[in-house]
């Protein structure tokens, strides 16, 4: 869970990543949190309550990107909600471990 205002953390810290041939390659946030929402119909009713938080960070290969953290607030039906369940959707994208380090 986020801190802060009752939210939910649906989708941790995400972030650009380097191709093999050196070229930036960015998540598709929107895809992402629509599939998300497939997955969770319950809270389709409720998606103006998600929010994206964003900073700006260089990775440990040089690329500067944006690091997005997608939450929601928390009703009865997401509170227990793991973010690790979705994790297919994002798992390339996950920030690398030195973000959480520094953060």
């Amino acid at each position: 869970m986020s801190k802060g205002e009752n939210r939910i953390t649906i989708i941790p810290a995400i972030h650009g990543k380097l191709t093999s041939d050196r070229k930036a390659s960015e998540p598709d946030v929107a895809w992402i949190v629509q599939k998300w929402l497939e997955r969770h119909p319950e809270v389709e009713n409720r998606r103006g309550r998600i929010r994206a938080v964003s900073g700006q960070w260089t990775t440990e290969d040089g690329l500067k990107t944006e690091v997005i953290t997608i939450t929601m607030n928390i009703d009865d039906d997401i509170a227990g909600y793991d973010p690790e369940q979705d994790a297919d959707l994002y798992e390339y994208w996950r920030a690398e471990p030195r973000y959480f380090e520094a953060s």
